[in-house]
């Protein structure tokens, strides 16, 4: 879902296997981006819960690429 996303997109920026931190500037458009997709498996619905709740509360989002 990162690797194949378009090469602007924010989602290119998640690291494979390192770790990516989100802004709540970033955060935004992760969750524009999230909610754009027409598919979305369980795993992406729980990172777009945890995306709109570190954007809400000005937090950042910590991945874990390993």
């Amino acid at each position: 879902m990162c690797t194949s996303a378009p090469w602007d997109s924010i989602r290119r920026g998640v690291m494979v296997h390192g770790d990516t931190t989100f802004n709540r500037l970033q955060l935004t458009r992760l969750v524009e981006e999230l909610e754009a997709l027409e598919a979305r498996s369980p795993v992406i619905d729980e990172v777009l819960e945890a995306a709109r709740f570190a954007r809400d509360k000005s937090y950042y989002l910590f991945i874990n690429g390993d």
